[in-house]
Formats: C-alpha cells, sequence, structure tokens
C-alpha cells in the first residue's frame, strides 16, 4: 500500500482527502480549510493518505508528542470499506510505534456507535472513564461530549490530563 504524507493544501492528494472529511464528520467535527492548512505545518502533525493499486483507500491525520500518538481524524473510503482496510491502517499505525495511541469516539448511544466500539476494541483500544469535552474547531460551534479510546491500557489521570492540555494548546492552535 502507498502511503503519502501530505505536507500542504497544495499536495496533489489534498482534494481527494478533503473530499473523504467532509463526507465523514459533521461540520462542528471538522477543521476548516485554513485550519486544515495551518496544520500541515506542524511538524508533529501527520496527515497520511493510503493508496493501492492507484485506487484512494483514506487517511489517518494523528499528532505524536512525547508519550502518546493522538489520532485526530481518520476515515476510509466508502468504495472500499469493509474490506479490512481500516484493520490494517490501523493496526500498522499502532504497531510502527511503541507509544499509547490515543483517539476520541462518540459517546456510545446507538447500534453504529456501538459497532464503532467493537471495531476499536478488536484492535486493543480500552475505554477510559475521564468526563471529556473536545473543544470546537469553529467559533460558532461548542465543545462536545466525546469518549476517549487508548491503546491495550488505560491512561492514568496525569496522563489524561497531558493529552487534553495538548489537545487545547497544540492541536487545536494549529
Amino acid at each position: 500500500m502507498k502511503v503519502t504524507r501530505l505536507h500542504s493544501t497544495n499536495d496533489a492528494l489534498f482534494p481527494t482527502f478533503e473530499r473523504l472529511y467532509r463526507i465523514s464528520f459533521p461540520e462542528f467535527e471538522q477543521r476548516t480549510f485554513e485550519h486544515q492548512a495551518k496544520g500541515l505545518t506542524a511538524k508533529n502533525y501527520f496527515l497520511h493518505c493510503y493508496e493501492e493499486n492507484s485506487q484512494f483507500v483514506g487517511f489517518v491525520a494523528y499528532w505524536v508528542f512525547a508519550d502518546y500518538l493522538y489520532i485526530e481524524h481518520y476515515a476510509i473510503s466508502d468504495k472500499v470499506r469493509g474490506q479490512g482496510y481500516g484493520t490494517r491502517l490501523l493496526g500498522e499505525l499502532i504497531a510502527s510505534t511503541n507509544k499509547t495511541v490515543i483517539l476520541e469516539i462518540d459517546p456510545v448511544v446507538d447500534d453504529i456507535s456501538q459497532k464503532r466500539l467493537r471495531f476499536y476494541r478488536a484492535l486493543g483500544f480500552v475505554e477510559n472513564d475521564f468526563s471529556h469535552v473536545h473543544p470546537p474547531y469553529q467559533g460558532k460551534f461548542h465543545g462536545h461530549q466525546l469518549k476517549v479510546l487508548s491503546s491495550g491500557r488505560r491512561i492514568t489521570e496525569a496522563e489524561y490530563q497531558r493529552f487534553n492540555q495538548d489537545l487545547k494548546s497544540v492541536v487545536m492552535a494549529k
């Protein structure tokens, strides 16, 4: 599988990434174009696009910090969804680091969110019991409640506080 790290909104795969990004997340969970462009300038922000046989498979957008890796956004193209690509991409990312991987999911309230939680559990993620509100990406929205998952083990209160501070002061600032 071909992996391409995007560095700019001018990269050839950016429009393809952006189309999938815009349909995969509600507007209140999206960076604006300008916010995404700014994020791409951060050395610890990675926006990886995946292709196989010249077909766009999906993307993973993540941040690397000293003690953990935070997956901010992740989506698989509906053209290949259900073919194991999601498990493969995340499995390879988790295997590539010795750091704890942290991500957020919507609260489990229906069959779809329950299926999503089962998917992450199968990859070794565990739920953390912190009351977590993700800051708004855009001023016209409010923060939203999410569930924090971590790979392999629960994170400590101190690790959660560090993640939450990095989320507010680094991730959202870029």
